[in-house]
């Protein structure tokens, strides 16, 4: 059984932990996101880590980013102590865009709710 507080063993370039008490922790992981083309839609790789066998909804958020397509997917949290998740974005032109990911479970943030959130640096180049 891993620790609470451990570093998730994943591939994927976010994970997500979500506590006993739903409370939803993010972060990057060592894995970068990879080369993104203009106008194709692309899929960041999500590991949600399920330490309180929470089940319900998982939202993804993110106010509009211009030049950038999100299309963030509520993942249905099943109970299980892993699951993999992610979402998908589309540039529409060459850029690089700060965007800001508030993840939440059971529709609230609990008191912790600055863990909920990651700004990720993305480019996309022709």
């Amino acid at each position: 059984m891993e620790h609470c507080c451990a570093p998730v063993d994943t591939t994927a370039p976010i994970a997500v932990t979500i506590n006993p008490e739903a409370r939803v922790s993010v972060a990057r992981t060592a894995t970068q996101i990879g080369a993104l083309a203009p106008g194709e839609w692309h899929t960041v790789d999500v590991t949600i880590v399920n330490d309180g066998y929470v089940t319900g909804p998982l939202a993804i958020e993110s106010d509009p980013v211009p030049g950038v397509e999100l299309d963030l997917p509520v993942h249905v949290l099943t109970g299980e102590p892993r699951q993999e998740g992610g979402f998908r974005v589309r540039f529409g032109a060459p850029a690089t865009v700060d965007v800001t990911l508030t993840f939440r479970a059971l529709a609230a943030l609990g008191g912790l709710a600055q863990h909920s959130t990651i700004s990720l640096l993305l480019r996309a180049e022709s």
